[in-house]
């Protein structure tokens, strides 16, 4: 009898833990935005602001950035509160952080490149 409630006891107990993430091989993190989705978002919030700071952001486009940043959530079909509650999770995983980032500094490689050879060819 007693080993019999041990037995419901951890079942129920494993049942709950799983039900609650505890064994899922996915990160919290990537329960709100996917890694790769990050890389795609980061890159295009980084190419973003790029643009602004090239610009010097006139008032006008101060006035808008908002706007540009939905389009660019929009275009990943994530809100700005989702990002950021993504983004400030994957800053307390280091090691999926790190990575993200690599990814988005060899996405941000590519892009130059591709600009670079589209230079080259236009002289």
């Amino acid at each position: 009898m007693a080993q019999r409630k041990i037995v419901v006891f951890t079942t129920g107990f494993l049942l709950i833990m799983g039900s609650c993430g505890l064994f899922s091989s996915r990160s919290s993190c990537e329960k709100i935005i996917e890694k790769r989705a990050m890389v795609a978002l980061l890159t295009d919030v980084f190419l973003l602001e790029a643009q602004v700071g090239n610009v010097q952001a006139t008032i006008e486009l101060r006035d808008s950035l908002e706007y540009y940043y939905s389009g660019v959530f929009h275009k990943h079909n994530v809100t700005s509160e989702e990002f950021e509650k993504a983004y400030k999770c994957y800053l307390l995983d280091q090691e999926n952080m790190a990575w993200i980032m690599d990814e988005v500094l060899s996405s941000l490689s590519i892009i130059q490149s591709k600009i670079d050879e589209k230079k080259e060819d236009q002289e």
